[in-house]
């Protein structure tokens, strides 16, 4: 069986690593903590104590005074520069253009300038989602709104973040449902419960676990030990001490054989036989032969993973066959390995010479990217500027497609990467913008 992986780099300098997301990766030495990019180079060197992921163009990060165990948290851009000063206790991830700060025990929002919008109050904080945030005042939870009003009052044993217009809520010992109307939506009948994912919500009852559709219809009966959210369209169920994966009608689209399982991520699962951890495609077939001590899932192309003493990223390397990468259209570039690729457009051109010009698309924030044209690179790791870049192209006739594609290096302070193009074919000028993150690429095609 071919390997159909690739070490992208090893992390054994490190004492741990976390996963990718928002193209960079925690990693920690001794009590420190900084950054790596996903070439596996050190983007921010480990200096803070306290750090989290990226979001909404900035990171949690701090000190803990390790005599005292105090700790003092602000907010990095992505140079790793304070653009809020480290003077809460501790700090959320933004989200929706707020944050969760907790000052003198107590929990507050703060917005991007950091401004404390509401007061630091609570005894709990979830950040917003829709606008709203659960937030547990007195023992009891409620339900805020931006402007710091409560529309469900605080009465409620628990609560989890809004999700698909729904609240799940423990009640009187069991869980149910909250609409965002403050309304009982779905009666408190569980004895666990999770918040809606793609129209169906995880729940518990007398020991087994199924689903429920947003009316509380029984959509797959509890029958199955545990079971995780659908991803793909399959779920992971453990029944009988093993684990499969079920569709969305609760059938087996993969028959429980796996010591343990995952949920799929970038169409791969984990799976776990005979002491060792691989990973398997949607159609249940190996993509990746068990080999590894740990392994974690595929976030941003790249899966974390331990084998024997070597410990790194590796990046998934399909057979290069038609049903594998349907999805990535007349690409030729390594890219198509490693992220999606958009369908893209095609420019008509006159003659076989022309002229693209680039430059940065509204507002020069930091973007730095590479095109490749043909399978070659035109420019690397470049950061695009409000001056357009110049450069000569030749169409080749001897391929069926001719094409430039968009990969993004770093998103800059406004993601996604966009790009301008200006096409100069000597008889007609075209304008393109074309659009990239650090999970898609985007292409144009020229004939």
């Amino acid at each position: 069986m071919a390997q159909n992986f690739e070490w992208a780099f090893t992390t054994n300098q490190f004492d741990r690593c976390n996963d990718f997301s928002d193209g960079l990766a925690i990693v920690k030495i001794g009590y420190d903590r900084g950054y790596i990019n996903r070439e596996g180079q050190v983007h921010i060197k480990p200096q803070f104590n306290i750090i989290d992921a990226y979001s909404e163009g900035v990171a949690s990060a701090g000190y803990t005074n390790f005599q005292t165990m105090d700790s003092k948290s602000g907010f990095i851009n992505r140079a790793g520069k304070f653009v809020i000063e480290a003077q809460y206790e501790v700090t959320s991830p933004f989200q929706e253009g707020y944050a969760c700060v907790r000052v003198n025990k107590l929990w507050g929002y703060i917005n991007r300038d950091g401004k404390m919008i509401i007061p630091a109050k609570f005894q709990s904080a979830s950040t917003f989602s829709d606008g709203l945030a659960p937030v547990e005042i007195d023992g009891k939870w409620g339900v805020l709104n931006i402007a710091g009003n409560f529309i469900i009052e605080p009465k409620l044993e628990y609560l989890l973040a809004e999700s698909e217009g729904f609240f799940c809520a423990k009640i009187r010992d069991k869980w149910g449902y909250i609409g965002k109307d403050g309304k009982l939506a779905i009666s408190p009948v569980y004895d666990y419960a999770s918040s809606f994912s793609d129209g169906l919500a995880r729940v518990e009852k007398n020991g087994k676990f199924g689903f429920i559709n947003n009316t509380g219809k029984y959509v797959i009966e509890p029958r199955f030990t545990n079971v995780y959210s659908f991803s793909h369209n399959l779920a992971p169920v453990q029944i009988d001490g093993k684990w499969g994966f079920i569709d969305r009608k609760g059938n087996y689209a993969i028959q429980p054989q796996f010591d343990e399982a995952s949920g799929f991520y970038e169409k791969l699962a984990r799976v776990k036989i005979k002491g060792k951890w691989g990973y398997i495609r949607t159609n249940g077939e190996i993509a990746i032969k068990p080999q590894f001590d740990k392994a974690y899932d595929f976030k941003e192309g790249l899966a974390r993973v331990e084998q024997g003493s070597k410990k790194g990223f590796i990046r998934y390397t399909p057979p290069t066959n038609k049903e594998l990468i349907v999805d990535q259209p007349k690409a030729k570039p390594i890219e198509l390995t490693r992220r999606k690729i958009k369908e893209g457009k095609t420019i008509n051109i006159e003659g076989n010479d022309f002229t693209i010009k680039i430059y940065d698309h509204n507002k020069i924030d930091g973007d730095i990217v590479s095109m490749n044209y043909n399978g070659n690179w035109l420019v690397k790791d470049y950061t695009l500027k409000a001056k357009p870049q110049a450069y000569e192209i030749h169409l080749d006739p001897n391929i069926g497609d001719n094409y430039l594609l968009l990969y993004a290096i770093d998103l800059g302070k406004n993601p996604p990467n966009t790009v301008a193009l200006i096409i100069d074919d000597g008889h007609s000028v075209q304008e393109v913008v074309l659009n990239a993150d650090l999970n898609q690429c985007d292409i144009i095609y020229f004939e």
